[in-house]
């Protein structure tokens, strides 16, 4: 019973990871190549919410963060029939950076997963939740390097599961995840030890006054 019910758990969270959220959204709500014509760098972000707005922006992260609850809630509700929802979120949250990382659709060409780690530490346990975000918080404002804070995060969530969480399995599977993370960022790691990492920063888009 316990095998399939992780079996359904795996199959939804990697489908649910695999999906690519740019291509989603850039077919059903922008109509257009928004990884092409608005590339993850301070321009084009800056150029993404000056076209389409906070709601064009608050639309992608709502497809984003739908992507990331529907396999952690079922992860839940399905090993919560052998009393082991906490395994169920943490199994999905696994299965679903896995997706996100190695998505077969794509060749196993993977995108961020930021997001989807972020939403499932607070299914972990609140303080593990709280406690990832305020460090990634705290390492990006320092720094200005998305990577470097996303590291950060990661530890401090193996560390607060650690301390919090008393399932075995949980915290296996919050390395196993850790893990992922840690090899989605493998070349940043080069870069940062390199001092060659691009440090993210919000600029006011000015390029539209070159336009002829």
């Amino acid at each position: 019973m316990i095998a399939f019910l992780l079996s359904v758990t795996a199959i939804i969270a990697y489908f649910c990871g695999s999906i690519s959220t740019v291509n989603l959204t850039s077919n059903l709500i922008f109509h257009c190549d928004i990884k092409k014509e608005y590339p993850l760098d301070n321009l084009g972000i800056t150029r993404f919410v000056k076209n389409f707005g906070i709601k064009g922006l608050a639309k992608f992260l709502g497809i984003e963060l739908a992507k990331a609850l529907v396999p952690l809630i079922l992860g839940g509700i399905l090993m919560g029939i052998v009393d082991h929802s906490d395994v169920g979120y943490a199994f999905a949250m696994f299965c679903m950076v896995l997706g996100i990382n190695f998505p077969i659709m794509y060749r196993f060409k993977g995108s961020s997963s930021i997001l989807a780690v972020a939403v499932g530490t607070f299914f972990i346990g609140s303080g593990v939740g709280v406690a990832t975000l305020l460090v990634f918080a705290a390492v990006y404002f320092l720094t200005r390097y998305v990577s470097l804070g996303k590291l950060a995060a990661t530890l401090m969530m193996c560390l607060t599961t650690f301390m919090t969480v008393d399932t075995p399995w949980v915290k296996y599977l919050v390395l196993l995840t850790a893990l992922l993370i840690f090899i989605e960022n493998r070349h940043s790691i080069v870069r940062l030890l390199k001092g060659k990492e691009k440090k993210y920063r919000y600029k006011k888009d000015i390029s539209y006054m070159f336009d002829e």
